[in-house]
């Protein structure tokens, strides 16, 4: 390529060019020259990489002594055997502050760790974080149960945390009763928790779904069927819609997941299959729709236990989670589930394993205002 070439063309083409480069490429090309750097630092460039980045998968091992993260790029060729040779790690990284993962979106993770007020948002590609001022006027008890949430509304961008806390009464073993719910909304950038009004119904989850700019959670009502609720977070406004029907007549043990970017249910009530529905048709509730019922070996994951989908690929294989303790994967092929022996917890120094979609991106932390940024 002739020297000066990308100098004789407009910005606008230069960056469509690099905006397409997969993320180790763009850090390489971070050190070519200081005007590289300040181009590829740009918000022009971030909005554009962002918009054709291919999502992936984040990645955390947990254990006692240490957690360790990764990022990884998959490959999505038709027939890739075995299937280990479809995950490409992108990132490795250690981050001592936190060990689970809440939430992704435009590039960030959300993670917490052991105290309420242990709450993160990092960039693992830019290698940046901020920890989230913690609510002083809050305080916590082990009488209480906590869910989360992580998003960026659609109109205005703002990148939100939710945080929903419940008291309750143990009415009797089996059985709760909510006697108060607060939720709280921190907007990134304004280093301030604002209060709106809660959903009145106890959330399933722990952590929501985000898509199509709302949150999403399970919940329970105990004079009720379960239902969806939904958190708009341009509006801050909760509302609900019902699930398809689950194959346990009692009890709940469905999950809710972003599949293909749609709203996903998965039911893992049967020793012998799994159920997954999926919602065409975003918001309305009569296009639940049982897009795929999976064989499963009973011995890989049992009934009863939480199951992810996170990835169909173009072949028709399914990467799923399953509680906390392995990856493994659905074979359109030959119609049987395998684990991923890379992907599992094998006890010791790491006893769990989480994983999430996640697109990376350039997104500058210090773009977030009065936040204050620090390296890891």
């Amino acid at each position: 390529m002739r020297k000066g070439f990308f100098a004789n063309l407009p910005l606008e083409i230069t960056i469509d060019i690099l905006s397409r480069l997969p993320p180790r490429a763009v850090i390489s090309c971070r050190c070519v020259c200081k005007s590289w750097l300040e181009l590829l630092d740009s918000h022009e460039f971030v909005k554009s990489h962002l918009s054709k980045s291919v999502p992936g998968m984040a990645v955390v091992r947990s254990g006692v002594e240490s957690n360790s993260y990764e990022i990884f790029e998959f490959k999505d060729s038709l027939g890739l055997e075995p299937h280990h040779l479809r995950y490409s790690s992108v990132t490795k990284f250690v981050f001592p502050h936190a060990e689970v993962i809440r939430g992704s979106a435009n590039g960030l993770l959300f993670l917490t760790g052991d105290q309420p007020c242990d709450l993160y948002v990092c960039n693992p590609i830019t290698r940046h974080y901020i920890k989230l001022r913690p609510d002083l006027d809050s305080v916590y008890s082990l009488s209480q149960i906590v869910a989360y949430g992580f998003g960026v509304t659609k109109l205005t961008g703002q990148h939100k945390v939710v945080r929903i806390v419940y008291d309750y009464d143990l009415e009797t073993e089996d059985s709760l009763r909510v006697t108060k719910s607060h939720c709280e909304v921190y907007t990134l950038g304004t280093r301030t928790w604002r209060s709106i009004i809660p959903g009145a119904l106890l959330m399933y989850d722990t952590f929501g779904i985000f898509l199509n700019g709302n949150l999403h959670w399970l919940v329970v009502d105990p004079n009720a069927p379960s239902q969806i609720s939904c958190l708009d977070l341009e509006t801050e406004l909760f509302s609900t819609f019902s699930h398809p029907p689950l194959l346990a007549s009692g009890g709940f043990v469905g999950n809710l997941s972003a599949l293909a970017g749609s709203l996903c249910l998965c039911d893992n009530s049967s020793e012998d299959k799994i159920v997954i529905w999926v919602m065409r048709e975003y918001g309305v509730e009569t296009s639940w729709t049982k897009e795929y019922v999976i064989s499963k070996d009973p011995d890989l994951c049992g009934a009863y236990v939480l199951v992810f989908p996170i990835k169909v690929f173009e072949d028709g294989d399914i990467l799923m989670e399953c509680e906390d303790f392995l990856l493994f994967y659905y074979s359109d092929k030959t119609k049987t589930t395998k684990k991923i022996k890379m992907f599992e917890a094998r006890g010791g120094n790491h006893s769990r394993i989480d994983a999430i979609l996640h697109t990376p991106s350039f997104l500058s932390m210090k773009s977030f205002g009065m936040e204050d940024v620090n390296s890891f």
